[in-house]
């Protein structure tokens, strides 16, 4: 028994140190990281001219940073925003998000970038009519 939680704390240290440690999954529910690094993909479609897709939500920051940008079919950035704390160390930054974008018909990615990430992201699928 010794020997599983030896294992399963240098699990969990190894992930600390590459990817960082995540529980929830960003779209569906809050997701909480600590010391998150990667990226995270996320693809949208419209079927029609004039529809706008992306993401809006929430971010509280505690250390790092986070960035959310959304790709148009032609790769092109159309929005983007970063959470990062902006103030004393330790401090929860609350952020909101609204990361939209569209025009025309094709396949939309929302990319979020995490740089040593500790805090809460809550992101939520949006998908608005021509504005």
């Amino acid at each position: 028994m010794r020997v599983l939680f030896v294992a399963l704390a240098a699990t969990l240290a190894l992930l600390y140190f590459t990817l960082g440690l995540r529980l929830g999954y960003v779209t569906l529910t809050e997701t909480y990281l600590l010391h998150a690094k990667g990226t995270n993909t996320y693809a949208f479609r419209t079927l029609e001219d004039n529809q706008f897709v992306g993401v809006t939500g929430s971010c509280r920051v505690r250390s790092g940073r986070a960035t959310v940008r959304l790709y148009g079919p032609q790769g092109n950035q159309l929005a983007g925003q970063v959470c990062q704390s902006g103030g004393k160390s330790g401090e929860n930054n609350e952020w909101s998000l609204n990361v939209l974008g569209g025009g025309e018909t094709g396949n939309y990615r929302v990319v979020v970038d995490f740089d040593r990430y500790t805090g809460s992201i809550n992101l939520k699928e949006t998908r608005a009519g021509s504005q």
